[in-house]
């Protein structure tokens, strides 16, 4: 039943590296990029006495942990990314549900990286004084809720593109704007000020990444935050399913 997936991802996970194993090595090293400067940043705060509402490890473990799993905390497939080439109208020339083809594609997407990038850097994390142990177990389930979600919010951007039509750079540009700040990968909502901690958490984005790594490193209550990316999982692929039959035929009347 689950043979024709399994295919697809390891298909796709195949195509990440027809150019050979340096053909990742760029993205590799804009990874490092981001994750370095952050860990010094968060270092020299802890160094000259800055009070914020999480400690120095926390802070460290949540960066490091999302630089790790980045692909995950942030969901990015071929629809709503920049369709440039028309990619999606791929799916559906195919015998396969089309929300069951971008799942597994994009899964086998992360394969490469997290083979080459994601374990190294794991085992490494003690050379560099970070705690990579989540501490709770809860953080599991929330991780799925939280890719799950994802993928929702996926197909609801790919309705945008849909009905904009030729704008889908603009549509992928403000998605991945906002998407960053509102999920709490870049920034922990904790150490946000005036108290924007309080109810930026609950609104949907605040179920993605940041809600994951928020129970990783211990800064939040597990029931909260799993009860919370439940209700969002519920509504937002509810809204998904609806606007997605809604917008395919739009999408099939443009051709391409």
């Amino acid at each position: 039943m689950f043979g024709k997936y399994k295919m697809t991802a390891r298909m796709s996970a195949r195509t990440r590296t027809n150019g050979g194993l340096l053909y990742l090595v760029p993205e590799i090293f804009m990874r490092l990029v981001y994750l370095v400067p952050l860990l010094f940043i968060w270092r020299v705060l802890a160094g000259n006495g800055i009070e914020v509402e999480m400690s120095v490890s926390q802070l460290l473990s949540y960066t490091y942990v999302n630089a790790l799993a980045a692909d995950m905390m942030i969901v990015n497939t071929c629809l709503s990314a920049w369709d440039f080439d028309t990619r999606s109208m791929e799916m559906f020339t195919r015998p396969m549900p089309v929300f069951g083809q971008v799942i597994a594609r994009t899964v086998g997407e992360w394969v490469p990286m997290l083979i080459l990038f994601s374990v190294p850097m794991l085992l490494l994390a003690p050379a560099f004084g970070i705690g990579v142990l989540p501490k709770t177990l809860w953080a599991v389930p929330s991780l799925l809720l939280s890719i799950s979600l994802g993928f929702a919010f996926e197909f609801i951007f790919y309705c945008v593109t849909v009905r904009l039509r030729n704008v889908s750079w603009l549509t992928y540009v403000i998605r991945s704007a906002i998407v960053s700040f509102f999920s709490g990968t870049v920034i922990p909502f904790r150490i946000l000020p005036f108290g924007m901690d309080r109810w930026i958490q609950y609104q949907p984005f605040g179920s993605l990444g940041g809600a994951f790594l928020s129970l990783y490193v211990g800064s939040a209550d597990a029931a909260g935050v799993l009860y919370v990316q439940l209700f969002w999982n519920v509504v937002m692929w509810a809204v998904a399913v609806f606007w997605f039959r809604r917008s395919r035929e739009r999408m099939v009347s443009f051709g391409g």
